[in-house]
């Protein structure tokens, strides 16, 4: 009778292993991730927020004054930032390229703030805990 239930717990744990695998596995294989923010200290509304990172673009709509967005994304190798906006009612585009993304092992926050004349102060911070 122990051995019968002994074998139904085993069977029990396989079948659970086997069916929950694809969940444990991205547990187990979790890759931590950079973060971009971008912050708007201009009085105007940015519109059409395109930021471009290794072969990846991500866009926001709209970024109100005084506010700010929260972009995460993993790359596979350095890379280098993109950025292009616009102001709202402005046929104007702006832009700004730099930085730099490791590969990894480490991550990190990458701060964007933008001003009233279209000036980008970047920086970045170590992220703890991924």
């Amino acid at each position: 009778m122990k051995k019968l239930i002994f074998m139904a717990i085993i069977a029990f744990a396989a079948w659970q292993a086997w069916k929950n695998y694809p969940n444990l596995s991205e547990f187990l294989h979790h890759r931590a991730s950079h973060e971009a923010v971008v912050e708007n200290r201009a009085r105007d509304t940015i519109e059409h927020l395109k930021l471009k990172v290794g072969s990846q673009t991500f866009v926001r709509d709209a970024i109100e004054s005084g506010s700010s967005a929260v972009i995460p994304f993993r790359v596979d190798q350095d890379s280098e930032f993109d950025l292009t906006w616009g102001w709202r009612g402005q046929v104007k585009e702006e832009h700004w390229s730099g930085g730099m993304v490791p590969r990894g092992p480490m991550v990190q926050r990458h701060i964007f703030t933008i001003d009233d004349e279209g000036g980008v102060i970047y920086r970045t911070e170590n992220k703890l805990g991924g």
